[in-house]
């Protein structure tokens, strides 16, 4: 089983249900967002702890694949305490904590992207 290439597609659908969050949540007015955008993005952390839990699970020979499913995991759970904490009401400082969780998540899909082009190349 591959690791990076399922833990890769894993991330990309965390950004997928993101993305559908923020358009549906953006389509609505803000008192009838309803549940359709939390549902949404909370399918998404569940991917992003399905990417992080099989990076972790790699052998101890692979610390580099190991640190990075550990680097997405606590993303992810600052990601999740920010949503449970401001409950999608307006707040800078919570914005700007999710705004650097979600670019260390980028961080770590290129990395994961650039060991799966490098798998693919050597082969």
């Amino acid at each position: 089983m591959d690791r990076r290439r399922s833990s890769l597609a894993l991330l990309l659908l965390f950004v997928a249900c993101t993305g559908v969050a923020i358009v549906v949540g953006g389509s609505r007015p803000a008192l009838q967002q309803g549940i359709a955008p939390t549902v949404a993005q909370f399918a998404g952390y569940l991917c992003a702890l399905g990417a992080a839990a099989l990076l972790l699970a790699a052998p101890r020979e692979d610390s580099a694949l190991r640190r990075g499913g550990a680097t997405v995991l606590g993303a992810v759970l600052v990601l999740v305490l920010v949503e449970l904490v401001s409950a999608g009401g307006p707040d800078i400082g919570a914005g700007g904590v999710r705004l650097i969780a979600l670019v260390v998540l980028v961080v770590a899909s290129v990395r994961l992207a650039q060991g799966v082009a490098a798998t693919g190349r050597s082969r």
